[in-house]
């Protein structure tokens, strides 16, 4: 299935960092939604020496709307240093099955 659709739980978003997160404290991927706010989802770090993270949508809430979303990563270092990824876009769509 190549189609993110709002209210599915059924889904693992895999994001490459490109940077190595060695000494990461803290991974988290920020989500701004159609209507402007944001959602946080905490990351799972798979590679530290790749970058690569993802997360596990869990809640039906949690792509809770229709349109275009934005995805990036955050990340926090344990010497207090931040990163933040190249942002992401993609459309969440209406379900054709209730």
């Amino acid at each position: 299935m190549k189609r993110i659709y709002k209210g599915k739980t059924k889904l693992r978003v895999q994001i490459d960092t490109k940077c190595d997160l060695s000494g990461y404290e803290e991974v988290n991927v920020i989500a701004k939604k159609p209507d402007d706010t944001t959602k946080t989802f905490p990351a799972i770090v798979k590679d530290v020496e790749n970058g690569l993270i993802f997360f596990d949508i869990q809640e039906e809430t949690d792509f809770d709307l229709s349109g275009w979303w934005t995805l990036w990563p955050e990340v926090r270092f344990d010497d207090d240093r931040t990163a933040c990824g190249r942002a992401t876009r993609f459309f969440v769509y209406e379900s054709g099955c209730v």
